[in-house]
C-alpha cells in the first residue's frame, strides 16, 4: 500500500473518532452543567437514564437540537459521527481504488459500501 493512502485512511479514522468524543464529552459537560441535580439525586439521574427519557432519535430532531445547545443531542451527534467514520472509510476507499485503477477492488468495495447505504436506508424506513 502506497504510504499516502496509509496516510489518508489513518487520518480519517482518527479524526472521526477524536471528533467523536470531543462531541460526546461537550454533551455530557453540557447536559451535567445544566442540570447539577444529576450529581447529587438517584431520582434525577434516574429520568434521564430511564426508558421513557426522550432523546433526540431522528437526523432532525438531532439536528434542531444541536441548534438549541441541548447536550442529549450533541452526544447523539456524537454517536453518530462514530457510526459515520467507518462508512467514511469505505467510501475514501472506493475513490482511492478509483485512483489507483484497481478494478477488482472498486467493484468490491463499491458493493460493501452500497449495501452500509442500503441497510441505513432499510433502517430509517423501518424506524
Amino acid at each position: 500500500m502506497k504510504d499516502w493512502v496509509h496516510v489518508a485512511i489513518t487520518t480519517l479514522l482518527r479524526v472521526g473518532v477524536v471528533l467523536s468524543i470531543l462531541f460526546i464529552v461537550t454533551g455530557m459537560v453540557i447536559t451535567f452543567g445544566t442540570h447539577p441535580e444529576y450529581f447529587s439525586s438517584r431520582p434525577a439521574l434516574g429520568s434521564l437514564t430511564s426508558p421513557q427519557a426522550h432523546f433526540p432519535n431522528t437526523l432532525s430532531s438531532v439536528i434542531g437540537g444541536l441548534r438549541e445547545g441541548s447536550g442529549q443531542a450533541i452526544v447523539m451527534a456524537g454517536l453518530l459521527i462514530l457510526i459515520a467514520t467507518p462508512v467514511a472509510r469505505v467510501a475514501l476507499s472506493v475513490i482511492i481504488f478509483i485512483i489507483e485503477r484497481d478494478r477488482w477492488y472498486i467493484a468490491l468495495t463499491a458493493t460493501v459500501f452500497t449495501i452500509l447505504l442500503v441497510s441505513f436506508a432499510i433502517g430509517l424506513v423501518a424506524a
